[in-house]
């Protein structure tokens, strides 16, 4: 199953294939345990320097098949330590192995029917409400309390500095309520 990591997860029910010109299946060859890799922008915000889209075999910085967020700057290469070694894309118009290529099409399989994609769903919209909640704390201010810190000093502030010179004068009458 996918999901949002920075690091590779997977195991040896991986592989990677050729269709054309030939079919080839390339299996996991015991060395390596890069499998698969998927790090979107959204998960990390940008910040992590690392590839952000989704990568099989190779390393976290150059995986032997990948496919950018953008769909930019895609990547196949024929050698990991993951994975068997063999080419990913066809040969070059003018000869010799291919390391780039752009998608034109884009076809995406889900298994598991309307129960497995009505349970993603579900998930989706908990993970966000919960994620709303939060933001709705974090925006929300106890009055009292913030008054309170503001009186004691905690937060520094000229507002009630008056209080404090007045108490001095003999006319002065406190009403801290």
């Amino acid at each position: 199953a996918w999901k949002e990591s920075k690091n590779f997860y997977g195991n040896s029910d991986c592989f990677l294939f050729q269709v054309s010109p030939s079919v080839g299946v390339y299996r996991p060859r015991g060395r390596g345990t890069n499998y698969m890799y998927c790090n979107s922008v959204a998960r990390s915000r940008g910040y992590d320097g690392l590839a952000h889209g989704i990568g099989f075999g190779g390393t976290d910085e150059l995986p032997r098949l990948f496919i950018a967020e953008t769909f930019d700057g895609c990547v196949a290469s024929s050698a990991d330590l993951t994975f068997e070694p063999g080419p990913l894309l066809p040969p070059a118009k003018e000869g010799g192995a291919r390391k780039y290529f752009s998608i034109c099409d884009l076809e995406v399989w889900g298994v598991g029917g309307d129960e497995a994609v009505a349970s993603g769903l579900d998930a989706r919209k908990a993970q966000r409400a919960i994620l709303d909640a939060n933001i709705q704390k974090a925006r929300r201010v106890d009055k009292a309390q913030f008054l309170d810190d503001f009186k004691s000093g905690l937060i520094e502030s000229k507002a009630f500095k008056h209080r404090t010179e007045a108490r001095g004068r003999h006319d002065f009458e406190a009403d801290d309520n």
